[in-house]
């Protein structure tokens, strides 16, 4: 399965494959007067972004009204722990203007019924045995690196070809775990 062309990608079309992609996701969806809130903090860091002197050629992009994206190309110079930990308060910023927090890191977003939906770890675990979460669920996994496995399909798969499967499958049927 592979990302639906999406025109929210599009901010990042220029970018190559290798690129380091960091994911953030909104505690809330976004609305529009929100997301353009968000868009100007962040088009105006990602214009002036450095690392060791050198500008970062980098994007950003926001998804599904609760992803952020942001990219770097590092095939021109590394983006050094200064300039990430500038990204990380520039996303912080920008959120923080439009009034939204980002989500618990440890969070878990898939496709529910009525869009992204976001639940804590242990809510996860409860909706997969009680079967909401199902095998072909579109689940969020916000541990890629890279731009091309965004765009892979990598990063929004079912749940039984995801890392959460591993982690949240419930028990098979006669299995001695307890």
């Amino acid at each position: 399965m592979s990302v639906k062309t999406n025109t929210e990608l599009s901010s990042l079309a220029a970018l190559p494959d290798q690129s380091r992609v960091w994911i953030f996701t909104t505690a809330v969806p976004l609305t529009d007067d929100l997301a353009a809130r968000v868009e100007a903090g962040l088009k105006a860091f990602v214009a002036d972004w450095m690392s060791h002197g050198q500008q970062v050629r980098g994007g950003f992009a926001l998804c599904n009204r609760r992803f952020i994206l942001v990219a770097a190309d590092e095939t021109a110079n590394d983006v050094s722990g200064c300039s990430i930990d500038s990204m990380f308060r520039a996303v912080q910023a920008a959120v923080g203007r439009a009034g939204v927090p980002l989500a618990d890191t440890a969070d878990i977003a898939y496709r529910g019924p009525n869009g992204v939906e976001l639940v804590d770890r242990p809510t996860f675990r409860r909706l997969v045995r009680e079967g909401v979460i199902r095998p072909d669920t579109l689940v969020f996994d916000g541990t890629v690196r890279t731009l091309g496995e965004v765009r892979a399909g990598r990063w929004e798969r079912p749940f039984a070809e995801s890392w959460h499967a591993e982690h949240f499958a419930p028990p098979a049927v006669g299995s001695s775990v307890r």
